[in-house]
């Protein structure tokens, strides 16, 4: 009787060892500070910025309906018109959009050549705006990348190439929309993949990492690749020997030790 207790009260400390690290292994964010009353001011976010071969979404809105349905064309595309809360129109731009030429520049009717290279969005409908006053009354404009997206690949629930329409999109929000890492995912080396200046960086990120929030890479970028390195354990869980053989050997070596004590 004392033998079998023995060796059941070793089998559970075991799993449970077993279990508090895989735990731990799985927390996000480990060490933050909880505390409800602090805050940080987020210093690492810049938005991004216009490049050549970026297409871009206008949305105009004038009392000018028709001077609206003009300058909302993009390319070859054909402008949808709406009725705008002012009693304006509001006409979207088209699938084709307004591509940015190797000099930054988009091509609008009427006022030709505007530059919008490495402006932000908020800059380039600033500068659209004044270029288009001449020909609508109190234009309003808003520009959106059409070509934003991130790949995710590696171990998570659903690698993809993500489109985003919000500018401030984080490796978070990322792995979010991938259906989050997957229990076997190594949490501490994903890798971020990012072209800057015509050469691509490769950052090593560890999402377990209480700093992970002021990092500079948080915040992504239109075209960067995340990559989620597989953990050790997962290529063993895939074969059913070595599932088995370290059970084996622990209850092998578990049985003994109770022999040894309890002779």
């Amino acid at each position: 009787m004392m033998k079998n207790q023995l060796f059941a009260t070793c089998v559970i400390l075991m799993v449970l060892l077993t279990s508090c690290a895989s735990y731990k292994e799985n927390i996000y964010f480990q060490g933050l500070e909880r505390n409800p009353e602090m805050s940080y001011k987020i210093t690492n976010f810049s938005p991004p910025t216009i490049q050549p071969g970026d297409v871009l979404a206008l949305t105009v809105k004038s009392l000018n309906s028709d001077g609206s349905a003009i300058f909302n064309s993009g390319s070859a595309s054909t402008a949808a018109t709406t009725k705008g809360k002012d009693g304006g129109s509001a006409a979207q731009s088209g699938n084709d959009g307004y591509l940015v030429n190797k000099d930054g520049e988009i091509q609008l009717p009427l006022v030709h050549g505007v530059k919008v290279g490495q402006l932000s969005l908020e800059e380039a409908a600033a500068a659209i705006k004044s270029k288009i006053s001449s020909y609508l009354k109190e234009p309003e404009v808003s520009v959106a990348l059409m070509n934003f997206k991130v790949s995710v690949l590696g171990d998570v629930a659903h690698p993809d190439v993500l489109s985003v329409t919000d500018e401030r999109f984080s490796i978070t929000d990322a792995l979010s929309r991938a259906g989050d890492l997957t229990p076997t995912a190594n949490r501490k080396n994903i890798l971020l993949v990012r072209e800057v200046d015509g050469k691509r960086k490769y950052i090593n990120i560890d999402i377990t990492s209480p700093r992970l929030f002021e990092s500079p890479y948080y915040y992504l970028k239109s075209n960067d690749l995340i990559y989620v390195e597989p953990g050790k354990d997962k290529f063993a869980s895939q074969s059913t020997t070595f599932k088995i053989l370290p059970i084996i050997i622990s209850i092998a070596s578990l049985i003994l030790v109770t022999y040894q004590v309890t002779k």
